[in-house]
């Protein structure tokens, strides 16, 4: 179970390390890798600029998009919504290091 545990951690940790750099790479305009300490707008001009482009890339990610995230169905169409597949179950046996992965995907 420990095993279990951490690897799910670390599969969640990456996911969201992963996503954030995707993120902001995504809506920051001219976003360069390593900028955290850096980014910023110095006008009204430049911040609209830079509104105008998240925007606009926001509502491009369902024809740009290469990851799992699309537009959620429903009353609020601008929202986004996360889909997810994984294994319905799986088990490690530690005395022999093996995985046992139901290979039934839940969506």
């Amino acid at each position: 179970q420990l095993i279990l545990f951490g690897l799910s951690n670390q599969m969640v940790v990456t996911f969201k390390e992963e996503n954030t750099l995707t993120f902001k790479h995504l809506f920051l305009k001219d976003y360069v890798d390593g900028a955290e300490d850096s980014y910023a707008v110095y006008t009204q001009q430049q911040l609209y600029q830079h509104m105008f482009y998240a925007v606009d890339k926001y509502l491009a990610l369902g024809k740009d998009s290469l990851g799992r995230y699309a537009y959620a169905r429903g009353a609020n169409a601008s929202a986004l919504a996360l889909c997810q597949r994984y294994y319905r179950k799986g088990s490690i046996d530690p005395a022999n290091d093996t995985f046992n992965i139901d290979p039934k995907v839940v969506t």
